[in-house]
This record gives structure tokens, C-alpha cells and sequence, in this order.
């Protein structure tokens, strides 16, 4: 990284004009794009990176010439500010990169998950060969189930010695937030492991984005007062989550189009209905966005949703899911009647049983 910028140099068998090369990148959050045409084979691309960033190279082959499974010949690759080669006999796909730490380190990687990445590929054809019967079948469900939380254990393991082994390294970066900030995670213990990194990687726009994801989750913990959001109902009237102060209610962030929200909504009219003379209600939060207001509307009407439902109709965009850091859906925040922050992401039977604790029944 002492470069002040990157040489890009490459060679694809001995294409020449009209075939043109095409460089993609992002570069501290702005899309990038620059085009060369090849002289027999040779092209080269210049720039300057404020941190490293994945790339795709593209080559547009000879539209007389290229076979038909060439019209999207990609290299999918790692740069930095260094000087790197690209060299292929036919493909751009099926180039070998040097010069390039990050490339270098993400392949190290992949090949430390490749054993993990097979059993779970296996796994999944044994799965998908299945019948639909044994789909449903526990006992033919037991051992693949045992078998994937192994190899999701030892896939975790290698991710975590790379990111310990390889503390200065882009990849480790990435790869924290794969395996740290994703679904329903501590945002205190992220952010610890978050700190162990350098400045230069935390304060790269990747690190920057990953330090909000943190902050936010650190507003939606568990003891935290529940921020106060305004949107609209299906009749057009405005509803605050204020306006629930007194109640448990749970926050419940879904969308018409979400499988699976659709397929936990039985459980929540199941706890609907148990726990609505409790003090309990739901406020349901939708994503769809504006072209989806009668999927909406539609999907509230055929799961028999009776609860409050609002909207802004402005997909993931919504300003609650922005300010609750809601990255996937289904996901809920139950609230008590002081507006706390009490319990997240409850389904199925965590639901049932956090309810039941809570109404002693």
C-alpha cells in the first residue's frame, strides 16, 4: 500500500481490436468503471485506491469471433495499490493474478474452506435428490442437521485463526463481518473485535460501514430504551411506537414478499391471539416499497394479520429499519410496557415460551 497507486497489466491470448477489457470497482463507496480496447492480447489499467476492493475485469471478445460462452468472460479479483498482472490463454476467467496481497490472501482463505465448502455442497445435493416426504422426515433430517453444524463449526473455526493469523489483512476484515456481524449478534463483543484492527482498515469505507452497523445494534440492545418512529397505517393514519407506552408489544419487521415472514406469521396470530387480553399487542412494521402497497395490503388480509400494520413503503430504506439496523427480515424487537428493549428476533417457540414467562402461564 506504499504505492501511491495500481498498475493493472494483463494478457488474453492474442486478442485484438475490437475486443475491449472493462474494469468495475468500488473505491471509498463510488462505483468506478474504465474501458480499454487490446492490442493483441495487452491491455493496462491505472488508478488509485483509498483501500483495498474486489474488482471485476471483463473482456467483450471479438463479436465475430467469440463463441457463444463467451459473452460474459469475468474475472472476479482482489486489487490494491500495487502493481498486478492478469495472464490467460483464452479466458479472462480463468486468469492467474500475482501482485496482489489481498488476491493472495483471499485465495489462502478459500482454500483453508474448501473442505467445509464441499461437505456443505454435498450436503445440499444429498438434500435436493431428496424426496419431498423425506424432506419432512426427521430421521432423514437428523444426520444431514449434524453434519452441517459441524462443518458450520469448523467453516467458523478457519475463518476466525485466518482473521487471528492475518490481523492486517483486508480479507480478515471482510471476513469479520461475515462472521460477526450477521444475524442477531453482540454488538459488544464485535465491537472488541472489532478494535483489533488497525486504524487504517477500520477507518476504510468497508471499516466505517461495519463501525455503524456496530453503533446501531449498540441502540437496539436488550435494557435499551426502544427508539420512537412515526409511519403510516393501512388507512393512511399516522402511528407511533409511542403510542403503545403501557403495552408489551413486539416490533415485527416483515414484508409481503418474505417467505419466510409469511411462513412465521401463523405463529405470531397464534401468540396474537393467546396473549392479546395480557397486555400484549404486535406492530408490524412492513418493507415492501411503493410499487408494493397492494402486496402489502393483500398479504394483511390473506394471513389474517389483526394487529396494527404500518409502513413507509420504502423497502429496507424504511426509516425504522434504518434506525433499528434491520439488514434482514424476519426480524422483531420486543418492547415492554416502559418502552425497554426486552427481548430480539423472537420466532416459533422462543415466542411462545418468552410470553408465557412473561404472563406466567
Amino acid at each position: 500500500m506504499a504505492q501511491k497507486g495500481f498498475t493493472i497489466r494483463g494478457k488474453i491470448g492474442t486478442l485484438d481490436a475490437p475486443a475491449k477489457a472493462y474494469l468495475n470497482y468500488k473505491d471509498d463507496g463510488k462505483e468506478v468503471i474504465d474501458s480499454v480496447i487490446l492490442r493483441k492480447g495487452s491491455f493496462t489499467f491505472k488508478g488509485a485506491l483509498a483501500a483495498p476492493t474486489m474488482a471485476v475485469l471483463t473482456v467483450k471478445h471479438d463479436t465475430v469471433t467469440r463463441p457463444r460462452n463467451a459473452e460474459r468472460d469475468a474475472l472476479y479479483f482482489y486489487i490494491e495499490n500495487s502493481s498486478i498482472t492478469v495472464t490467460a490463454k483464452e479466458y479472462i476467467r480463468q486468469s492467474a493474478v500475482k501482485g496482489s496481497a489481498t488476491n493472495d490472501d483471499d485465495n489462502a482463505l478459500k482454500a483453508l474452506q474448501k473442505p467445509y465448502r464441499d461437505s456443505a455442497s454435498e450436503l445440499m445435493a444429498k438434500y435436493n435428490a431428496a424426496t419431498p416426504e423425506q424432506r419432512k422426515d426427521s430421521v432423514f433430517l437428523a444426520p444431514i442437521r449434524a453434519i452441517m453444524r459441524t462443518t458450520q463449526a469448523g467453516y467458523d473455526s478457519v475463518n476466525r485463526a485466518f482473521i487471528a493469523a492475518h490481523p492486517n489483512s483486508y480479507i480478515s476484515l471482510i471476513t469479520f463481518q461475515q462472521l460477526e456481524l450477521g444475524y442477531n449478534f453482540n454488538p459488544d463483543t464485535a465491537a472488541v473485535k472489532f478494535a483489533r484492527f488497525p486504524a487504517s482498515l477500520r477507518e476504510s469505507s468497508a471499516g466505517k460501514k461495519m463501525a455503524a452497523i456496530i453503533a446501531t445494534s449498540k441502540k437496539t440492545q436488550i435494557g435499551v430504551p426502544a427508539m420512537d418512529f412515526t409511519q403510516k397505517d393501512t388507512t393512511g393514519k399516522s402511528v407511533s411506537l409511542s403510542d403503545f407506552r403501557g403495552q408489551y408489544v413486539l416490533v415485527d419487521f416483515w414484508a409481503s414478499w418474505c417467505k419466510p415472514c409469511r411462513a412465521e406469521n401463523p405463529n405470531l396470530l397464534k401468540a396474537y391471539n393467546k396473549y392479546k387480553e395480557k397486555n400484549f399487542t404486535i406492530l408490524g412494521v412492513s418493507l415492501d416499497d411503493e410499487d408494493g402497497r397492494r402486496a402489502w395490503l393483500g398479504a394483511v388480509k390473506k394471513d389474517s394479520l389483526p394487529w396494527t400494520q404500518v409502513s413507509d413503503l420504502e423497502g429496507f430504506k424504511s426509516k425504522a429499519a434504518v434506525m433499528y439496523g434491520v439488514s434482514a427480515i424476519p426480524s422483531n424487537f420486543l418492547v415492554d410496557p416502559k418502552g425497554v428493549i426486552i427481548a430480539r428476533n423472537l420466532r416459533g417457540e422462543e415466542l411462545e415460551k418468552k410470553l408465557g414467562e412473561l404472563f406466567r402461564m
